[in-house]
């Protein structure tokens, strides 16, 4: 996916830390309204990376490994939260989805604009722990093809959104890897590296 797309975000103030852990265990990354423990290797970007105003509003970023291709930076990964406002006909699950198309269809389009095919799983139920116990949170998967691109450049990744109730609107957690495509190092990152941090979110303050 796309570096200089995938950080077009505009980053909510909120305070974000990183629990601290014994050394065998990834750190977890906390935010206000949840946290979640990012793949090993996957970190934080620069503070000075440019802030979109038309974006999800996202906060607790991380980029999975870097590489150069076509001219341009890309990352074989990409972890986010965010704290979106529902309403009568928007709840966790849609707005999810949302999320997961909205992130496909940035990050993975050709540098000319083309669009890259993106198809959306039905959502599944996805229970959460929280402060007051287990939520019913919803999962959407998408799977992106890119369009045709450089050789060495990925071409497609799958996108994983967990969509949560909170006092607040709804929690997401957003995370995706490069599928296809793309250079032998890094690597892209395996499914169960995704999944994994699905199941790490917790709702709450930390």
């Amino acid at each position: 996916m796309v570096l200089a797309v995938a950080v077009v975000v505009a980053v909510v103030a909120l305070t974000v830390g990183v629990r601290a852990s014994d050394s065998s265990r990834t750190p977890t990354l906390t935010t206000p309204f949840l946290s979640y423990a990012p793949p090993a290797g996957w970190s934080a970007p620069p503070l000075d990376r440019g802030a979109g105003t038309d974006a999800p509003a996202l906060t607790g970023v991380v980029h999975g490994p870097g590489y150069e291709c076509g001219g341009q930076s890309f990352v074989r990964g990409f972890a986010a939260a965010a704290l979106l406002p529902t309403g009568a006909e928007v709840g966790p699950a849609e707005l999810a989805e949302r999320l997961a198309r909205w992130f496909a269809a940035t990050s993975y389009a050709a540098p000319g604009g083309a669009a890259p095919d993106v198809t959306v799983a039905p959502p599944r139920p996805a229970p959460v722990d929280g402060p007051d116990g287990t939520v019913a949170g919803t999962v959407v998967e998408v799977s992106v093809r890119a369009p045709a691109g450089p050789v060495g450049c990925s071409a497609g990744g799958t996108v994983l959104a967990l969509g949560a109730p909170v006092s607040g609107g709804a929690a997401l957690l957003l995370v995706a890897g490069d599928s296809a495509g793309g250079p032998t190092e890094p690597a892209a990152p395996d499914r169960s590296t995704l999944d994994a941090v699905l199941a790490s979110v917790r709702l709450g303050p930390p």
